[in-house]
């Protein structure tokens, strides 16, 4: 680990870092943080416990992670008490992760290998994300959802909570599922859509709360889902309407 004397750099006595991780200047690094091996913390980034991070990540400047939920946060703020001394569920980074600059990530996320963030993405607690996956630029993910494996999020992607995304899903930029039915005007327990595996959703496409959209779904570029679908359905316009099934050689 490199020297931190003089870096303006704070560790807590109860973080366990690796010697060979390197911690650039300016990081906060909180009580019971792990840093595994060969792990790069950037310039001004913000480690609160209780996380791991697995060997061979990356994580870019003034990142935070761990960033503590609601109800901990209000405790803090009420005692008085230092977020570095502080410590809520666990947040687990796996191995070669990149995580760019300005991400935020909260507590009780767990990110399987080999993923990565755009800049300035947010995901919020109980979240579980599979490897290999990418979460794009500006996305936002609202917390309390399951995320595939090999999985695309493009810029600007908006998933709300309670929602289910599978394997092998694309996508496309500023597409946006919901899970409020009617808008806080009557009242509906809030349902976000489950996007089984294998399937495309265009760029500016809308998916209406608790819609399911099959295994090989494709919804063309700024569709409004309104209803769920079949496998292999093509979807195209607002409202979505079925135009053909998906052809063999696309499959």
């Amino acid at each position: 680990m490199e020297d931190n004397k003089n870096h303006f750099t704070y560790i807590h006595p109860n973080a366990v870092i690796h010697e060979d991780a390197f911690i650039d200047n300016l990081c906060t690094i909180g009580n019971a943080v792990k840093i595994e091996k060969g792990v790069y913390i950037s310039q001004g980034a913000i480690i609160y416990g209780k996380t791991l991070i697995k060997k061979g990540t990356y994580i870019g400047e003034n990142c935070i992670i761990g960033h503590p939920q609601r109800e901990r946060l209000k405790r803090i703020v009420e005692r008085k008490i230092k977020k570095t001394d502080s410590t809520g569920p666990l947040v687990s980074i796996g191995e070669n992760n990149v995580i760019r600059s300005g991400t935020i990530i909260y507590s009780d996320v767990h990110m399987a290998s080999n993923c990565q963030t755009g800049h300035n993405t947010m995901i919020r607690e109980n979240t579980r994300i599979g490897e290999n996956t990418l979460i794009g630029t500006n996305t936002i993910i609202d917390g309390n959802v399951s995320i595939g494996k090999n999985v695309s999020i493009q810029t600007g992607v908006y998933i709300p909570l309670f929602s289910g995304i599978g394997d092998n899903v694309f996508m496309g930029p500023y597409s946006k599922l919901t899970n409020d039915k009617y808008m806080m005007r009557k009242k509906f327990n809030l349902k976000g859509p489950t996007i089984e595996n294998n399937v495309s959703i265009g760029a500016n496409s809308v998916i209406l709360p608790n819609i399911t959209l099959k295994e090989r779904t494709i919804v063309g570029a700024g569709s409004v889902v309104t209803k769920n679908t079949e496998k292999d359905d093509i979807l195209i316009g607002n409202p979505a309407k079925f135009l053909k099934k998906v052809p063999e050689d696309w499959k």
